[in-house]
């Protein structure tokens, strides 16, 4: 009990706890990655008529997903029972109870739920669902089968790939960063890691989002379109996989051409979803640009410097011309020109556009003289003026010693000339 106490003891289990982790999450990585796969290859064969859907050479990958579905689970479950044993060594406590909950524990069977969601193998059940007739535009009712709708959803246990990222992220596994996200109050999980990676690389995340989204939801758009006309002699436009790429990506742009529309009720759940996901991420699309395009600091100095030199040379020119129209209105008014004369309202008309141009350009000077001070400069410039302050402070006191000093040494050699003095006083008498 007192080894369990031991903050040595407690830092390499909890290394060695986040080693295993890492590797069920690697595992669950694969497995989930493993039934995806198969799964779309299965239908993918189905689709082009390669197999038949209920003969025998279509058995081996449902088998396959089945058994990598059921090891995925059972992977789910070891990540989240090493999660709790991570958070008693964290915190110290010795007993399970201490730290499950009520979050803990629908968080731990929602994923279950969602990992184990794969098409039954021999299973050929179906289930009735609206569909929208394009010729006759009313609602109808048709037969979908269920593995269908199962193999679409079985997409959504792609979340485990964030999960795999984060994991082994340097941010995540350094214990330093650890610390450091403890003493200043910060939690290191996937949101911090997200945001740091949309900093470090935001065209890499955002590029494998739209490619992932374009891939996934195209599938899903195909596989509902399919399947709701399969019976049925009329055939939905975007029952091809090419057809519900086009779809999903101007639904994901927000173009809506309207060429090409889903038309069974699945199939709008897949468009709605693409075009809230397109709002979101065009908008991180759009900031990430702003950012890059941003000048940094020292660029913005320097495009600063050679505009204000603009603006002094502009000043200068104006400043010139307003000299010289001057002397050229005096010139012609001393040869008799009247002031309603052609010439001398010429160069009036030079003279005050040259005023304007010199109070012009004096205002852009020190319009850019503003922007260039912001709040990094204004914080450097308080930080010199406390670091003046202290020096000056210590050279005050260093000279109050030293006046000190002195006062005392006077004292003591005023004190020597008394006693000298009284000493020859003594003697003389």
């Amino acid at each position: 009990m007192h080894e369990k106490n031991n903050l040595g003891f407690r830092l390499r289990h909890r290394k060695e706890l986040m080693n295993n982790r890492s590797k069920v999450v690697d595992t669950s990585f694969v497995l989930s990655l493993v039934g995806i796969i198969c799964n779309v290859f299965h239908y993918e064969l189905v689709l082009g008529d390669v197999i038949i859907y209920d003969g025998a050479a279509s058995t081996v990958l449902p088998i396959v997903t089945t058994i990598t579905t059921c090891f995925l689970v059972i992977s789910i479950i070891m990540y989240n029972l090493i999660g709790i044993r991570l958070q008693l060594v964290t915190t110290g406590l010795d007993n399970w109870r201490l730290v499950i909950n009520s979050k803990v524990i629908v968080k731990t069977l929602l994923e279950i739920i969602i990992c184990s969601i794969h098409p039954i193998p021999y299973g050929n059940f179906t289930t009735p669902m609206l569909v929208l007739n394009p010729d006759t535009f009313i609602y109808e009712t048709h037969q979908v089968p269920i593995n269908a709708i199962l193999s679409v959803l079985m997409f959504l246990r792609i979340y485990i790939i964030g999960r795999f990222l984060v994991v082994h992220s340097n941010l995540f596994r350094d214990t330093t960063v650890q610390s450091l996200g403890t003493l200043s109050k910060v939690n290191i999980n996937t949101k911090f890691v997200f945001k740091a990676l949309m900093s470090t690389m935001p065209g890499t995340i955002l590029t494998g989002i739209l490619v992932t989204t374009l891939i996934v939801n195209s599938w899903g758009l195909r596989m509902c379109e399919y399947y709701s006309f399969e019976n049925s002699t009329v055939k939905s436009p975007a029952g091809s996989y090419l057809s519900a790429v086009w779809l999903i990506a101007v639904t994901f742009l927000t173009l809506g051409y309207g060429d090409i529309v889903p038309y069974s009720i699945c199939g709008r759940v897949f468009a709605i979803t693409t075009g809230m996901m397109g709002v979101g991420i065009m908008a991180l699309c759009v900031a990430v640009l702003a950012k890059q395009l941003e000048q940094s600091r020292s660029e913005k100095y320097v495009h600063t410097f050679v505009q204000q030199i603009n603006m002094d040379k502009i000043h200068r020119n104006a400043a010139a011309d307003v000299v010289k129209q001057s002397m050229l209105i005096r010139r012609l008014r001393k040869l008799g020109y009247q002031h309603s004369s052609t010439d001398v309202i010429r160069h009036r008309r030079k003279l005050i556009s040259a005023i304007r141009t010199m109070y012009k350009s004096s205002y852009e000077k020190y319009r850019l003289r503003e922007n260039v001070v912001g709040t990094v400069e204004i914080a450097k410039g308080v930080t010199e003026v406390c670091d003046m302050v202290e020096i000056i402070k210590d050279n005050q006191n260093r000279v109050n010693k030293r006046l000190e000093n002195l006062e005392t040494s006077s004292a003591n050699i005023q004190k020597q000339l008394d006693e000298i003095r009284n000493v020859l006083q003594t003697n003389l008498r």
